[in-house]
């Protein structure tokens, strides 16, 4: 192998390592669940007590106020549940990151690099190698 070639693999692999390194800073960092807890609680006193000053101070009619508390609450429980999955991205559901799947196809790039400058025989080794662990 080219000592040049070692260098570009080497570069790769400290990006990897890297980029791993600050997705598990992201997992592991905790976040304060009764910072959480108070914004949940604001959300839902504030949205199920707009409607009353929306028909006391505005004097417009039932039917506008529900049809803008339902937009209005629509929106803030969206944004919550969007916050709720950007707590945890890297979980078990459809829509979470797919961080192994990544990192198939960043192993699969190196067993073909692995293949490319030294033959079958390492990148075989290797794929064992990293199917055992």
């Amino acid at each position: 192998m080219h000592v040049n070639e070692e260098l570009r693999i080497l570069g790769f692999v400290t990006d990897f390592m890297k980029a791993f390194h600050n997705l598990h800073y992201a997992i592991t960092t905790p976040f304060p669940f009764p910072l959480v807890q108070m914004c949940r609680t604001f959300l839902f006193v504030w949205v199920f007590t707009l409607p009353l000053c929306l028909v006391k101070n505005l004097n417009i009619h039932i039917v506008q106020v529900c049809v803008i508390m339902f937009f209005i609450t629509y929106g803030f429980l969206g944004l919550e549940y969007v916050s709720m999955e950007l707590d945890d991205p890297f979980g078990d559901d459809p829509n979470d990151f797919d961080d192994m799947g990544l990192a198939l196809m960043v192993f699969e790039d190196i067993y073909l690099a692995i293949y490319t400058l030294d033959g079958v025989r390492s990148a075989k080794d290797l794929q064992e190698l990293v199917e055992k662990h």
